[in-house]
């Protein structure tokens, strides 16, 4: 059987469901006093691209004094427990907007959390596909 004849005997919507990950919070498990979880759930390919284009200038080079911003953007699309868009978290945390709340919970820990998202987006290590494409 080729790849094609195994494809077709997937159901239609396995392709378009979202994969979801828990992954843990030093930050949080702090805070808490207990072992915390995140959980963070797929994001389409074009919506990341779309947030991390937003720390870069015009010439596609990364403006670091954004990092922590467009990581923080990227991980509030991609956490879906605990829910970053509850208007009364934003409340209680003093912020206006899910990825203030992100940077506010989770501080330098959300550049971790936008490299899962980016793994989940299907984008894999920078390091690894440069190194596979050298070696081609």
């Amino acid at each position: 059987m080729n790849l094609v004849e195994k494809l077709l005997k997937i159901d239609k919507g396995e392709f378009s469901k979202k994969r979801t990950k828990e992954i843990y919070s030093e930050r949080l498990s702090e805070m808490l006093g207990e072992k915390a979880y995140i959980t963070l759930q797929e994001m389409d390919p074009q919506e990341f691209l779309d947030l991390s284009a937003s720390g870069l200038d015009e010439d596609g080079e990364v403006i670091m004094a954004k990092t922590i911003e467009t990581n923080s953007k990227i991980a509030a699309a991609a956490i879906i427990d605990p829910q970053l868009k509850d208007a009364n978290l934003m409340k209680h945390l003093g912020v206006a907007t899910p990825a203030m709340a992100a940077e506010k919970l989770f501080r330098g820990e959300v550049s971790v959390i936008a490299l899962e998202a980016r793994k989940m987006a299907g984008f894999g290590d920078i390091v690894e596909s440069d190194n596979e494409i050298k070696n081609s």
